[in-house]
């Protein structure tokens, strides 16, 4: 990711704690009043002078050749014919004034990022814009700047290419500065501007009005009698209105930055709602009042709902054309009832938005105090609703511009807004919370709430409390799950810091970054699942298993750990966690693409010290056909058993949140990782761990280590074959294996010591580890004899290490006293994995891994670290007929040491010569 320069933010954050303004300096000559709008935006903010929930911003989607430095000078043409939303507080006798700033020595064209080299373009822009709005505004910059041009710019944007042929320009501005409206018609300049320019030809003159009109409109009004009749118009309308209940039982101040959610309706549902407000000679923005007047309702059990609606405010001539703060928000009051249909609803929405446009120019916290003296709050209470008629695709020169909202202001609960699409699809941002609603709740607000509006739609004349949801783009009634909840996990509250495993020290001492080593799992799915389910399902996933928020911190050297908490860790909060590709109808090679570039954008995206350990991706191959899902997760947090764990569950998650299974109460508790790490550190310094002593002291104390080549990549190959059951002891497989390694090394000094073959084992977690993900297995060293005679040589080897070799990385790593002790062999020799097989679950039918041939392409995207010896295997080991074993093999060959051709035949010689091993005698 590189910038040309870097983006002047909107809200530039301070050095220290933000204070509230200084009294603004003597009043300018050029000096206006603020707007009503821009008084209470700026009594919020003073009032939380760190709050950043002010800060609003959206992007312009250009998918087309362009011109950046036209545009760019574009957009500084248009901000220099609006000087008023740069502007500077000031002090009159009427209160706070705004002259405008002009910095002839400071351009406002924006920044220039370029984000194309990251693994997902547009989320690496989007997140640093994110950022931009988290900074809370400077308000004593604005009346006591350090020079007389130099106050802080409100309305800000950058233009970022994501791509060839692909930008985004990203407007950031606080609420003082600007509205939708306003930003709307500074858009429509810019586009216009550019395409002038472009094309050689004028562009015409300034569409603008200065803010005095809106100011001088407001001053007039407010000592009308039309503003006192409109007062006593509000307060009839809600007489004996109650203040609503909030929609999640309890409320909370609105944070920073709040969730949010899209729906986009597709054309079927569209035409639903827009044939039912044609039927009723109504707009569909009233469609959208009404369906959330009923979701309301239903949720809170009242006879009413009360909204807070988005009003524009700008009546009087001349105000419709100044980019500036005016928007107004006011009560709508609509009764909806179980027995009221669709339509008695879209008739009263209709009513109640025809009086809130005949009196929108008062204000609402004016109609706020009339109304409910003992109401606390800032605005019009209740949930928030914004229907947007702005357009949503611009014109510069040919190439469309989508106009994308990213965030529209505090919210204390719920917000709802609506828009078109360029398509002429309905769009639905739900806003949220966060300290209500968890990102999953939220995903189903959204998906219900969508699917009452198609139900609605499609039965008008139907009473509400018999409409079946329909979910969106289908035919028929869906099962609610709307208000299903979340089942608690019993790792959804183990947070904070955790003891260092052992899996963790032996990647610090591993080659290679730490960020690349991950796993892949290529799942098959059943055909038809739905985005908003799957999403709830893998959050909880994440809540139930600690070591999916598990978080790497660095520092000169030293590594710690933490899990997050539910709430704070990617996996349960970003939407990103999993995307949806739909394959319908790619040939299986283009698939086969599909999933290796999404495995390596999965891969990329993975961030331990931010603890984003977990990636999904589906591949949404329709109704009819299955679909397939690849988990990515960070090493440290998987393990073989782990990947079993998460396949179990996943399938029973789904159909609760489907709606289509029972609560998945069988799936037991989950977590107990923190206790486990801590009970390791117990276990290395027991006295039956520090006996092992001697035998892991004599195991080290070997010739002196060989230095083996370092290799990246390596020559892969697969092998398999099969091994009956085995008497109790060593597991049979690693019996078989080991002892074909030793006698195929014996010949090959390239691959052993001089005198005996170097191993570092590992084997699966034992079995009193908790049942929760995380990378839990055991690895000890070994030194085999070479050329055995048989296998009973490596065998009795193996049943001496004491306690299976749990104790020897316990004693280097979590006992002070014996953490000198060396590594288990001299130089890592030959690395050697068992792991379990990955198998379909017997109660989710359609659930289970991919073919083993679509697996191919997903092992040289592991992330394993560089060969640091001369070969590394992992046996994975599924159930054989008569309990025996299916065992294939997965080789990874130095290529310092071998050559392609040598590294298959010794795999397949190896292979062949376990296979005669492990047969039975006779």
């Amino acid at each position: 990711m590189s910038a040309t320069s870097s983006p002047t933010p909107a809200t530039p954050a301070a050095p220290a704690a933000p204070s509230a303004p200084a009294a603004p300096a003597a009043v300018a000559p050029d000096a206006v009043p603020l707007t009503a709008a821009q008084t209470e935006f700026l009594a919020a903010q003073s009032a939380a002078p760190g709050y950043a929930g002010h800060n609003v911003g959206q992007y312009v989607e250009l998918a087309g050749p362009v011109d950046t430095e036209a545009l760019r000078d574009a957009v500084a043409a248009a901000l220099d014919e609006a000087p008023w939303l740069r502007f500077r507080l000031t002090r009159g006798d009427d209160g706070p004034r705004q002259s405008p700033v002009r910095s002839p020595g400071r351009p406002r064209r924006p920044a220039l990022l370029d984000t194309s080299g990251a693994a997902d373009p547009v989320a690496a822009a989007l997140g640093l814009v994110r950022g931009q709005l988290a900074c809370p505004p400077r308000l004593d910059l604005l009346t006591d700047p350090p020079a007389p041009g130099d106050v802080p710019d409100l309305a800000g944007s950058v233009l970022v290419t994501v791509g060839p042929g692909h930008h985004l320009l990203v407007q950031f501005f606080h609420q003082l500065a600007v509205d939708g409206h306003g930003l709307a018609l500074l858009n429509h300049r810019i586009a216009e501007l550019y395409t002038a320019a472009v094309r050689g030809r004028p562009a015409g003159p300034s569409p603008f009005a200065p803010v005095t009109a809106l100011v001088e409109a407001e001053s007039a009004y407010a000592a009308s009698a039309e503003r006192r009749a409109d007062l006593a118009a509000w307060t009839r309308r809600l007489a004996g209105a109650a203040l609503p209940a909030p929609l999640r039982g309890r409320s909370a101040p609105p944070a920073d930055t709040a969730l949010r959610r899209t729906v986009l309706l597709d054309a079927a549902d569209t035409a639903a709602v827009e044939a039912a407000a044609r039927s009723a000679g109504v707009t569909w923005g009233e469609a959208v009042l009404a369906a959330t007047a009923a979701h309301t309702t239903a949720r809170t059990g009242a006879a009413e709902a009360l909204l807070a609606v988005y009003a524009a405010a700008r009546t009087a001539p001349g105000t419709l054309r100044v980019p500036a703060a005016a928007v107004n928000i006011l009560p709508v009051r609509i009764a909806a009832g179980p027995a009221d249909t669709f339509r008695d609803l879209l008739a009263r929405a209709a009513a109640e938005t025809a009086f809130l446009r005949r009196h929108q120019r008062v204000r609402g916290t004016e109609v706020a105090r009339a109304v409910w003296p003992g109401h606390a709050g800032t605005r019009v209470p209740g949930p928030l609703v914004n229907l947007r008629p702005f357009e949503t695709e611009l014109d510069f020169a040919g190439v469309p511009g989508r106009v994308v909202s990213l965030a529209s202001g505090p919210v204390d609960d719920l917000a709802v807004s609506a828009s078109r699409s360029p398509e002429g699809l309905l769009r639905l941002d739900l806003d949220a919370n966060p300290a209500l609603y968890e990102p999953a709740e939220l995903e189903s607000e959204a998906a219900g709430f969508a699917a009452l509006l198609a139900g609605l739609a499609r039965r008008p004349r139907t009473p509400v409390g018999r409409v079946a949801a329909v979910r969106p783009g289908s035919d028929g009634p869906a099962p609610s799950h709307a208000a299903r909840p979340v089942p608690v996990p019993a790792g959804d509250h183990e947070a904070g810091p955790l003891t260092l495993l052992p899996a963790a020290h032996r990647l610090r001492e591993a080659p290679g970054p730490a960020e690349g080593a991950h796993e892949h799992v290529l799942l098959e799915v059943p055909a038809g699942l739905r985005t908003a389910p799957l999403r709830r399902a893998l959050t909880t996933l994440a809540r139930r298993h600690p070591a999916l928020r598990l978080a790497l911190h660095r520092a000169h050297g030293v590594w710690s750990q933490e899990v997050l908490a539910a709430a704070e860790a990617p996996a349960v909060t970003d939407a990103t966690t999993l995307r949806r590709h739909p394959v319908a109808g790619l040939a299986p090679g283009a698939r086969d693409l599909l999933v290796t570039a999404a495995a390596r954008a999965a891969g990329d995206a993975l961030d331990p010290a931010t603890a984003s350990v977990f990636r999904a991706a589906w591949f949404d191959a329709g109704p009819a056909q299955p679909g397939r899902l690849l988990l990515t997760a960070h090493a440290l947090s998987v393990d073989d058993v782990s990947w079993q764990l998460l396949l179990t569950e996943l399938p029973a998650l789904y159909g609760w949140f489907a709606g289509s299974g029972a609560a998945p109460d069988a799936l037991g508790r989950a977590g107990g990782l923190t206790a486990w790490a801590s009970g390791l550190a117990t276990t290395a310094q027991s006295p039956a761990r520090v006996r092992e002593l001697p035998y892991w002291t004599e195991l080290a104390d070997g010739p002196a280590a060989r230095a083996w080549p370092a290799a990246e990549g390596g020559h892969r190959t697969v092998t398999r074959f099969e091994v009956p059951a085995g008497p109790p002891g060593p597991h049979p497989v690693d019996v078989a294996l080991l002892s074909a390694l030793a006698r195929t090394a014996a010949g090959r000094p390239r691959l052993h010591d001089g005198a005996r073959l170097p191993v570092e084992l590992e084997f699966p977690r034992p079995g009193t580890a908790p049942r929760t993900a995380g990378r839990l297995s055991t690895v000890h060293g070994l030194r085999l004899p070479l050329d055995p005679d048989g296998t009973e040589p490596v065998r009795r080897l193996l049943a001496a290490v004491p306690d299976a070799g749990r104790g020897q990385e316990q004693l280097r790593h979590l006992n002070p006293q014996t953490s000198a002790l060396p590594a288990g062999t001299p130089g890592r020799g030959v690395a050697y994995r068992r792991r379990a097989a990955l198998h379909a679950p017997d109660s989710a039918p359609g659930w289970g891994p991919a073919p083993d041939g679509e697996w191919a392409a997903l092992g040289a995207l592991r992330g394993d670290p560089p060969l640091t010896g001369p070969v590394e295997l992992t046996a994975t080991v599924a159930a054989g007929p008569a309990g025996g074993h299916r065992v294939t093999v997965h080789w990874r060959w130095s290529s310092a040491l071998f050559d392609a051709s040598e590294a298959a035949g010794l795999a397949e010689a190896a292979t062949a010569l376990a296979a005669r091993f492990a047969a039975p005698a006779g």
